[in-house]
């Protein structure tokens, strides 16, 4: 997804789970959602810079974080575990499972180390707003698993895909506006109920964690989420590396596309002839 669907789908989910964490505290509300947005842009490695100074432009300069100083030492880490050499602007090392968690434990030597050593309180702060990017991290994955492109939760220990069948940038498509209208309808619903006082303390746990996952599912369901696997390999170093054996294959379904791919053989061929 496009930068400004995944900050406000973040924010919508990060309020979800703050009405029942932190419901009367707007400062640490603030704060998660704060580093929401951050870990929602960081793995976007690809963005391109924008032409001029606008908004769009601070996202682009965190995730300039990412891919100068992140995903060089993940390339070096994964080299040094016997893995294939990687590519440091490939992106797919930041929109996998083992990318996140490495970015998430970067994040959380920087935030709260120096923290804990001066025993400030700002400790507390600090662990909010890890724990507010930690879940856009997370929920980046998730978004962009909706999308064709997909994702590559294992990589580079599998180049197995998970994708949907949006595209972002079709206007036609009204499922990404369907997603923001849900999200806000069932945020303001828990927030309007909490405020009110109808749903305090830990019975709210339970309803915000369902509300959250009702957002995601509809997410998934409506983007028909599938497994692929790519087989195809990549140019490193300005060397073509064959793709590996995958022993995380999941087969979901059939590719229907196989016999236009093969009509289109046969006349391609007799034309030829």
């Amino acid at each position: 997804m496009i930068t400004r669907h995944h900050i406000a789908l973040t924010i919508l989910c990060a309020l979800i789970l703050c009405s029942a964490l932190v419901p009367s505290d707007l400062v640490f509300m603030t704060v998660i959602c704060m580093g929401a947005c951050i870990g929602t842009i960081l793995p976007d490695i690809q963005m391109k810079k924008p032409k001029g100074i606008h908004i769009r432009t601070v996202a682009w300069l965190v995730s300039r974080f990412t891919s100068i100083v992140f995903t060089p030492l993940l390339c070096r880490l994964y080299q040094a575990l016997g893995e294939r050499t990687c590519n440091p602007e490939d992106k797919r090392l930041t929109h996998s499972v083992p990318g996140i968690l490495f970015l998430g434990a970067a994040l959380a030597t920087i935030l709260l180390v120096p923290t804990f050593i001066i025993g400030s309180t700002a400790l507390y702060l600090s662990a909010a707003f890890l724990w507010g990017t930690i879940l856009g991290l997370m929920l980046h994955l998730v978004e962009d698993m909706c999308t064709r492109k997909g994702i590559t939760p294992f990589f580079p220990f599998s180049t197995t895909i998970v994708s949907g069948s949006i595209r972002p940038c079709d206007t036609t498509d009204r499922r990404i506006a369907q997603f923001h209208f849900y999200h806000c309808s069932v945020a303001g619903i828990i927030l309007g109920f909490q405020y009110l006082g109808s749903w305090q303390g830990i019975a709210s746990v339970p309803l915000c964690l369902f509300g959250l996952c009702s957002c995601l599912g509809m997410m998934i369901w409506s983007s028909d989420v599938s497994f692929s696997y790519d087989a195809i390999g990549e140019l490193v170093d300005n060397q073509y590396v064959p793709a590996i054996s995958d022993p995380f294959v999941i087969q979901w379904k059939t590719d229907h596309r196989s016999p236009e791919l093969m009509m289109g053989v046969y006349y391609f061929s007799k034309n030829e002839q």
